[in-house]
């Protein structure tokens, strides 16, 4: 057991440090971005500057000006302002750095000591559940899952560059085969949808919907795809999908490959030409993957903010919004309209348009005609109104395999702010899991 001296130690911390890192973003607001790619709220060990940190969160979430005056004003609002010693009190812990400059170092020092107060807290309760009599693989799991939590606390997924999926699908598929022996905006990647919507203009909040298997994450794929090879820089945010997925999936549409001959290494001595060849080109390409599966809107927001900043942005895509994590699932359809509301305004902030996937309810599938209409968007009808375009994709072949329009899929613009509305046609093609433009004549 632990001795009494142990049990009585101060847990790591570094009170110098929090009043920094609070101290800089009061100077330089922007600093804010800094602070949240390594910091949560319960990073800080002083409960003071926990609730001024969150409080500076919060002005920044509101669009609100950041200074002492604004910060001092919250605090009062939400009762806090007593036991962070009055607005005196306020001003000493914040007038301690006359820099912002070295925000990333004091970050990392704060960050350092949370994760060693969570190795503290879970050793101790590790050690009294081994004096326990449960089976010791069941200890050994908690263990496991401890560790990892911990982990995924301290190290974020990071913005992975094309480059570095490119090659990393290019060696995987290398393994398997082994084992085996005139646009105005931003282009779509359709033709059709530029000429109606003059591709993808920024600022704009643009809502892909579907039904599960309908594509969606291949439409935004060829979009992306589309977007990068005309040199614009594209971040994906794929809550759903590994970028090793996402590697396979560009690979396949870039060639094109059939994806099963990828997944399992069998392509044919052409195939592995075609693969070469775009493994090269897809490395060449503007574009960056964030596959954490956990991000909360704050942390879309905050790592956006952050690629931005660091290798210039000028389209973002989120796949999808519901698997956002929602802190109080309780308040779940209350989280997904401010989840939806934070991406209008990030479009708007970062002057980019932001494409976000979401899920569509069963209700369209009880109607004879099971096309999509913009009631049947999930959760909240605030997706609709934060939306300056709403797009619904349709494959009749889903619901009826035999059909005659096998192969074919319906782009259905049901709302545009500044434009028109209507449908367009295009061909999508399964062993690939790519859409594409129909032949000239046909559509």
């Amino acid at each position: 057991m632990h001795s009494t001296d142990e049990q009585l130690r101060m847990q790591p911390h570094d009170l110098e440090a929090e009043q920094a890192v609070l101290g800089a973003i009061l100077i330089e607001p922007t600093a804010l971005s800094t602070a949240q790619e390594s910091l949560r709220t319960q990073d800080f060990y002083d409960s003071r500057h926990q609730r001024i940190f969150q409080a500076m969160l919060d002005l920044a979430a509101a669009g609100t000006a950041l200074d002492l005056l604004s910060l001092g004003n919250h605090l009062d609002r939400a009762g806090h302002m007593t036991a962070i010693g009055g607005r005196g009190g306020l001003a000493e812990l914040l007038t301690t750095v006359a820099s912002a400059s070295n925000i990333a170092h004091h970050c990392r020092i704060v960050a350092d000591h949370a994760i060693r107060r969570r190795l503290i807290s879970f050793t101790d309760s590790l050690s009294r559940q081994a004096y326990d009599k449960q089976a010791i693989d069941g200890l050994l799991q908690t263990v496991e899952r401890g560790v990892r939590q911990i982990m995924t606390g301290r190290e974020e997924a990071e913005w992975c560059a094309l480059q570095q999926v490119a090659f990393d699908t290019a060696n995987y598929v290398d393994r398997m085969h082994k084992g085996h022996e005139a646009v105005i905006g931003i282009p779509t990647g359709f033709a059709d949808l530029d000429t109606l919507l003059g591709g993808w203009h920024r600022s704009d909040s643009v809502v892909i919907a579907a039904r599960p298997s309908m594509g969606k994450t291949a439409f935004v794929l060829g979009s992306a795809l589309a977007a990068a090879r005309a040199g614009f820089k594209v971040g994906f945010f794929s809550l759903e999908m590994s970028r090793l997925q996402i590697g396979l999936r560009l690979h396949g549409m870039g060639a094109p490959l059939d994806l099963h001959a990828l997944k399992t290494g069998t392509l044919t001595p052409q195939g592995w030409w075609h693969f070469a060849e775009t493994t090269q080109h897809l490395a060449g390409l503007p574009m960056w993957i964030n596959d954490a599966s956990d991000l909360s809107i704050e942390r879309v927001v905050s790592q956006a903010r952050h690629l931005q900043a660091s290798q210039g942005l000028d389209l973002l895509i989120v796949d999808y919004l519901q698997l956002l994590q929602i802190p109080d699932a309780a308040l779940y359809q209350r989280g997904i309209a401010e989840a939806s509301r934070r991406l209008k305004m990030l479009a708007k902030e970062l002057n980019v348009p932001v494409l976000v996937l979401s899920q569509l309810s069963r209700a369209c599938e009880s109607r004879p005609d099971r096309r999509p209409i913009l009631a049947d968007l999930r959760d909240s009808g605030a997706i609709e109104q934060d939306a300056d375009i709403v797009i619904f994709l349709y494959r009749h072949e889903v619901y009826v395999p035999d059909t005659d329009e096998k192969g074919l899929a319906e782009v259905l613009v049901r709302k545009h702010r500044n434009g028109p509305i209507g449908d367009r046609k295009v061909r999508f093609i399964a062993r690939y899991a790519e859409f594409k433009d129909l032949p000239e004549g046909t559509a």
